[in-house]
Parts: C-alpha cells; sequence; structure tokens
C-alpha cells in the first residue's frame, strides 16, 4: 500500500510547494508587519493600522457563499472542462453586487462616525471588499481545478509587493497609517490583474443567459452559504472578545492584544492554504484512503504541532528587547499560542475532511456552538470581571471547544479512537499554559522541554505506526 505515490496526484507536492513558497513570503510579511511596522509606526498610529486589517479580515464574506461554493462544486475538475461563460457572467453579476455593497459602505462611513481615521478606515474596507472577493472568486476556481500554483504566485505578487512597499515606507519614514492602508490596496490590484490575465477565458467569456447565470448563482450561494456563516462564526470566535476589548478598553488596548494574534497566524497561516490545496486532491481519493490519510495527517499534528510552545521562549526573549513597549502583549502570547494547536488542527484536518465529505453543516453548527460560548463569555470576563486576560482566555477556551468537538465527530466518522490522544494533547497545552504564565522564562522552557520529551515518549508508538505507513511502498 502506498496511498502517497499510488494513490495522489503527481502534482500534489508540486502545488503544496508553490503554496508553501507563497505562504513563506506572507510569514515574512506578517513578521515584518508585527514587528518592524509597530515600531515604525508607533502604538496610537499602529493601532489604527490593526483595527483596519481587522475589518478587511471580514470583507469575504460578502460574496454571499457564491466563491464557496463554485469552490465546493467545481472541485477536482478540469479547467477545460468547465463552462467559462457561465463562470464569467456570474463573475460580472458579483462585481456589480460588490460595488453596490461598498458604495453603501462608504456612505456610512461618511455619515455615521465622527473619528477621520476611523472614517479613512471604513471606506479603505469598502474599496477593498470588492477587489478582494473578485480576486477571490478567480482564485478559488483556480484552486478549485488544481491550478493552486496559479493562486500561490498572486499571493506572491500581493505579499511581495506589499513587502517591499513596507521597506520604503521605513526608509522614508514615513509614519502614517494611511500609507500602509493604500499600498494593501494597490498590492490587492495587482494580483487581480494577475489572476484575471490568467483567468481571461472566464473574465473575457461572452454573457450566459442572464436568467440561467443567477439560478447558478443560486444554487452555488444556497451551498457555499454555510461555509460563510460557519466562517463569519468561526472568525467571531476571535472577533467577539476583540470588538469588546476595543469598546472598553479603545484602540490601543485593541492593538496590543492584536499583536499577540499576528504572532499566533504566523503559523496558521501555512496551515490553511496547505487546507486549501488538499481539498480538490482529497475529493478525487475513496473513503478507504481517507481513513488511512486521516489517520496519518491527525497523528502528525498531534505529536508534532506542540513544538510550536518551544518557540515561545526565544520569540520572549529578543521581541522584549525589539518591542518594550509591547512587553504586555507578549504575556497575552502565552494565552494565545495554543490557537496555534486547536485552531491549527482545526482548519487543516476537520475543516478539510468536513469539505470532502459535504459535511459543512456539522461545521456550520460547530462554529455557531463555539462563537455563542465565546460572545458569552467575552461579555462576562470584559463588563463584569473587567479582565483583559479573562477575555483572552474565553477566547482561547471558544476555539479549544470548538476544535475538539469537530475533532470527536470526525474522529468516529472515520472510526477511530482519539480520546486518549485528546487528553495528552490537552495536556501538554496546560503545563505550557501554567509554566509560561507563573514560573520565570528559564525554569518555564526547563518544565515544558521536558514534559514534551515525556509526550514524545508516551506517543512513541504512534510515532512507529506513522513512520511505517509513510515509508510503505
Amino acid at each position: 500500500m502506498n496511498i502517497f505515490r499510488n494513490k495522489l496526484p503527481k502534482n500534489l507536492f508540486r502545488n503544496i510547494y508553490y503554496a508553501f513558497l507563497a505562504q513563506s513570503i506572507s510569514l515574512l510579511l506578517n513578521i515584518v508587519m508585527s514587528l518592524v511596522v509597530p515600531k515604525i509606526l508607533g502604538v496610537t498610529e499602529y493601532s489604527y493600522w490593526q483595527l483596519y486589517v481587522f475589518y478587511v479580515g471580514y470583507v469575504g464574506f460578502f460574496h454571499f457563499g457564491l466563491n464557496d461554493g463554485i469552490y465546493l462544486r467545481l472541485g477536482g475538475d478540469k479547467y477545460k472542462e468547465i463552462n467559462h461563460s457561465l463562470l464569467g457572467t456570474q463573475l460580472k453579476l458579483l462585481l456589480i453586487l460588490e460595488i453596490t455593497i461598498s458604495s453603501i459602505i462608504a456612505i456610512v462611513g461618511v455619515n455615521f462616525i465622527e473619528d477621520s481615521n476611523r472614517q479613512f478606515i471604513i471606506i479603505m474596507a469598502g474599496i477593498y471588499l470588492v477587489l478582494a472577493n473578485i480576486t477571490l472568486y478567480l482564485g478559488y476556481i483556480f484552486q478549485a481545478v488544481n491550478k493552486t500554483k496559479v493562486y500561490s504566485i498572486s499571493v506572491l505578487i500581493d505579499r511581495c509587493f506589499v513587502l517591499i512597499s513596507i521597506f520604503i515606507l521605513m526608509f522614508l519614514n514615513i509614519q502614517q497609517f494611511q500609507f500602509f492602508v493604500i499600498v494593501y490596496l494597490s498590492s490587492k490590484i495587482l494580483s487581480l490583474i494577475y489572476c484575471g490575465y490568467l483567468g481571461r477565458d472566464i473574465v473575457l467569456a461572452k454573457w450566459f443567459n442572464t436568467g440561467q447565470a443567477i439560478k447558478e448563482m443560486w444554487i452555488n450561494i444556497s451551498i457555499g452559504i454555510k461555509l460563510v456563516i460557519a466562517n463569519i462564526a468561526s472568525m467571531l470566535i476571535l472577533g467577539s472578545g476583540r470588538f469588546i476589548i476595543d469598546k472598553i478598553w479603545g484602540v490601543t488596548a485593541f492593538g496590543k492584544v492584536s499583536l499577540s494574534i499576528s504572532l499566533t497566524n504566523f503559523f496558521l497561516v501555512f496551515i490553511a492554504q496547505t487546507s486549501m490545496v488538499l481539498f480538490p486532491t482529497l475529493r478525487r481519493i475513496e473513503k478507504g484512503q481517507l481513513n488511512k490519510l486521516y489517520f496519518i495527517m491527525r497523528g502528525l499534528l498531534g505529536v508534532f504541532l506542540p513544538v510550536v510552545f518551544l518557540m515561545y521562549f526565544p520569540i520572549m526573549i529578543l521581541l522584549t528587547k525589539w518591542l518594550p513597549d509591547y512587553k504586555e502583549s507578549l504575556h497575552y502570547l502565552i494565552l494565545l499560542l495554543p490557537l496555534c494547536t486547536f485552531d491549527g488542527k482545526m482548519q487543516l484536518l476537520c475543516n478539510t475532511f468536513f469539505k470532502v465529505l459535504r459535511k459543512e453543516k456539522i461545521l456550520l453548527v460547530n462554529n455557531i456552538l463555539s462563537m455563542t460560548l465565546s460572545i458569552v463569555l467575552s461579555i462576562i470576563c470584559g463588563y463584569i470581571f473587567h479582565s483583559i486576560t479573562l477575555v483572552i482566555l474565553a477566547i482561547v477556551i471558544s476555539v479549544a471547544f470548538r476544535g475538539i468537538l469537530s475533532d470527536i465527530y470526525l474522529a468516529k466518522l472515520m472510526s477511530r479512537p482519539i480520546i486518549s490522544n485528546l487528553i495528552g494533547e490537552i495536556v501538554i497545552v496546560v503545563i505550557f499554559i501554567y509554566s509560561a504564565w507563573y514560573l520565570s522564562l528559564g525554569l518555564a522552557f526547563l518544565i515544558f522541554f521536558a514534559s514534551y520529551i515525556v509526550y514524545l515518549i508516551i506517543n512513541i508508538k504512534t510515532i512507529k505506526q506513522l513512520s511505517r505507513y509513510v515509508s510503505q511502498r
């Protein structure tokens, strides 16, 4: 048996290579954004920048599931075989919709918001909404038909432009966040031009029958809306707490917490993109092979994701000296770093397999339950206990709840026992949080390192099984 050589397409690893290359540049950009930009802008300007980044994180929901529906329905198809005219007409109808929504957002921003900086952020987020959703429409098509290389290069163009521009702004000593926002928009324009050129068979296709195109859009939206709502709920698990922090403690506290969340995202961007690459490939694999792949992927993630906790200790030493004004943010990182384990497994394993098995409804229910828990706990911790620390802990508990719930359900579908594995993974997270929060940095490192070695020894049987599965020819 060789599930890698015999069952997976030859270009899978090439696609993963390009995806990881794109995300490596994104990682470098995130490092610059998180470590260099706050030093350039200062606390207040950086906080406004983080507010803009926070808002644009939600614009992807204004395609109302169209992109996701197309992604799910085309997954595994070939580019030459899809209906370019039908997809092109839907693209043009989407463009009209996005411009309308953007105009409404701009009107609201001008007439109902007094802070000029927030006005600027809202208007620019509205423009970004149009650019991002049209680019994403084409990008999802490329990924669904296994042309991940095209989408990855569009990401490279986007991120490289921002990265180069950031260094230029730094050289010119630009200290206004507005310039960074303009760079962000410009990069998305370049990405859209690239995707539009490579997808010109779709963009320039003849207009399809309007009635049929709208009917097809409705089918795609009705399928994709579950994923959109699930994604909204997923983002609000983190977002609800950040909204409350902004409301109670102001934009500066919001910026400090956002820095810690940005640091955790370094790792998660790799996981998210790998998930997108795997989906069209896994759609072509029979269920028996899916079960084996699930065992391998879950085992690898369970054993090796905790390595991210070891990274905290050198990061803490370096960043405390580099960003002394954000020392409080780095302390919050102790609580937020478990997002990498719980959310990382959720994105790569549960989200991917739920989509392949067409269990979007389960994904939706789990995300809504976790979002509700996050909102309730964040309100209690913010307004009753008036504690930022407890609000952050509420976010992490909610993400963990979502991950554990989804993990158990997926394991049941795959007929794999995981309770003992889950307990071990939770214990290693608790050891890290307790030791890093209450003990000195050196002592905490020694305790966690020793605990992780014990954890690996306990899981040695699983590691050997995984090694056999991967090495079999």
